[in-house]
Order: structure tokens, then sequence, then C-alpha cells
């Protein structure tokens, strides 16, 4: 046998064990799968946690950019001095931030579909959301006329808070 021929044999029987040893150790190392209506084994019907759990991470991602805009408009009105033409800017920020978040709700929506709840609270919360949104454009059409403008909070974002509470609390059983 020559070297050529040596080198040949034992990279292509090398390959071949990498080849055949990948998919093995993928099998060994594999959970076992119970048995149905084995104790552990999930109903065929059961919802499925992860994909829950990776809808509830992914809108809590898409949520934090409006958060963070909603909070910059509630600072600015803390503030005694504000009026509606310093606003302005802050108020387009969230209602961008809002529209932005209302555009990834659907996917969200449709990742949760194995887990009923929660696709119905994501529907809930859009449907806050988008009265939210309306809301602060009705107010902002007001312009400081104290007419359709609220004194300490707006009850629609009250509504969308209480929405978001209780996909927090829907996914705390995750």
């Amino acid at each position: 046998m020559t070297v050529r021929l040596w080198v040949a044999r034992t990279v292509s029987a090398g390959l071949l064990a990498a080849a055949v040893a990948t998919p093995l150790a993928a099998v060994a190392t594999a959970a076992p799968t119970p048995a149905p209506g084995a104790p552990g084994a999930a109903a065929p019907s059961a919802p499925s946690t992860s994909a829950a759990r990776a809808a509830y991470d992914q809108w809590y991602a898409n949520r934090a950019p409006r958060l963070k805009a909603t909070r910059a408009t509630v600072e600015f009105t803390k503030n005694p001095q504000w009026n509606w033409a310093g606003i302005g800017p802050v108020i387009d920020a969230e209602q961008n931030a809002i529209a932005t978040e209302l555009r990834t709700l659907p996917g969200t929506i449709n990742r949760a579909a194995s887990h009923p709840r929660l696709a119905n609270a994501l529907r809930a919360y859009q449907a806050r959301l988008t009265e939210y949104s309306r809301a602060l454009n009705a107010d902002r059409a007001a312009r400081g006329t104290e007419r359709a403008t609220w004194t300490r909070s707006n009850p629609a974002y009250d509504r969308v808070t209480d929405a978001s509470n209780a996909l927090h609390a829907i996914c705390r059983t995750l």
C-alpha cells in the first residue's frame, strides 16, 4: 500500500465516521419521548409553552421602544410649564413608536397561536393600544382647548396598562 492510498483511505474513513457519528450523537443526547398517556406526557392539545414564551419575549422586546416614548410624554407633562407647542415632537415620537409596535403585533399574535389565552390577551392589548393611539390623536387635535383633553391621565392608556398587566400575569404561568 502506498502512502497516497493509505492517506485517501484514512481520510475517507474519518469523513464517513464523522458523518455517521454526528446524527447518532444527537440521538444519544436527546431526551426520551414519553409514551402517550404516561406520566409527564403532554396532552396533544396542550399549549406549547416554549412557543408562548417566545411570543411573550417578542412582545416584550417590541413594546420597549413604545414604552420608552410613552414615558417621555408622561415626563414632559410633569413640568407645570409644559405647552402644546412643546409637546408636539414628543407626541410625534410616541405615535411613531405606537405605529411600529402595532405593525409587529400580528406576527407576535401568530406566533402565540398555539397558546389561545396568550393570543387572545395579545389581541386585547392590540385593540387597547389602537384605542390609545386614537385618544392621543383626539387629545392633540383639541390643542389645549380643555375640550376632549384629560386632566391627569388618559383613560385609554389606563386600559393599555391593564391589558399589559394581563399579559404579564399569563406569562408568569409559562
